[in-house]
């Protein structure tokens, strides 16, 4: 039995008290390193709320929407569920005038990406309508000395054939490279104290091969990439890298 007066009793109460304090501090600066770690802005708040139904245009250079907006546009959600994990969906048809061909144009937006609000990839929302996928392949887009990360696929379901042509941006990128980038951005955006949007914009036609669907399909991007402000791109593609 060791007496509270002895040498090793006080030397254990100095221990315990020690490593007590030791426990409360490191519990102190864990709770304050996590708050710190929290993000607290949004990443829209630096450009404004988007509202993309008035950010893309009726009409620019050669191109008109012709108001048929589902017509044969393949929905970005289904079911409740998935609906509410956006909290924008745009679906216009474009007419190219010279031409007659019609691109197809769908952007899904939410304001916050956590947790079960996540961005779906087409390739996911087209297989679970029973569209097979081919060819999925990144691709980099060259504009105005800018490079636009995007990837192409065709979606294929009896005799119809969709060349498709999407990206994502999520906060202040476009994001490359396979599913997993998305988390790593979400956390790298997570260390700089914000909260990423996400944006998924995609455009297709409907009948053509992947040779002559997909320089179709870029001048129409890039058109409309010209034909909206500085900001309103920002909206769109994030905020400019050069390589």
């Amino acid at each position: 039995k060791v007496e509270l007066s002895s040498p090793a009793a006080l030397d254990a109460v100095r221990k315990a008290g020690a490593q007590y304090w030791a426990a409360l501090l490191l519990m102190v600066a864990s709770l304050g390193f996590a708050t710190w770690l929290t993000p607290h802005a949004t990443w829209y708040e630096r450009l404004g709320r988007p509202d993309y139904q008035t950010i893309v245009p009726a009409s620019f250079g050669d191109w008109i929407d012709t108001g048929e907006a589902d017509a044969g546009v393949v929905s970005p959600v289904q079911g409740e569920a998935l609906r509410a994990v956006y909290t924008q969906i745009v679906s216009k048809t474009y007419l190219h005038k010279p031409t007659g061909r019609r691109i197809m144009l769908s952007l899904a937006y939410d304001e916050v990406q956590q947790g079960v609000r996540q961005l779906h990839r087409p390739e996911s929302c087209y297989s679970s309508q029973g569209f097979a996928i081919k060819n999925l392949s990144a691709d980099r887009l060259k504009i105005d000395g800018r490079s636009l990360d995007v990837f192409r696929m065709t979606a294929a379901i009896g005799n119809r054939n969709e060349q498709v042509t999407y990206w994502i941006r999520m906060g202040d990128r476009v994001i490359e490279g396979p599913p997993y980038e998305l988390n790593l951005t979400r956390m790298a955006m997570g260390l700089k104290g914000m909260v990423a949007d996400g944006l998924l914009f995609r455009v297709s036609e409907i009948g053509l091969g992947a040779q002559d669907s997909n320089p179709f399909q870029d001048q129409f991007i890039r058109d409309l990439l010209h034909a909206v402000t500085p900001v309103r791109q920002a909206t769109l593609i994030g905020l400019p890298v050069t390589s």
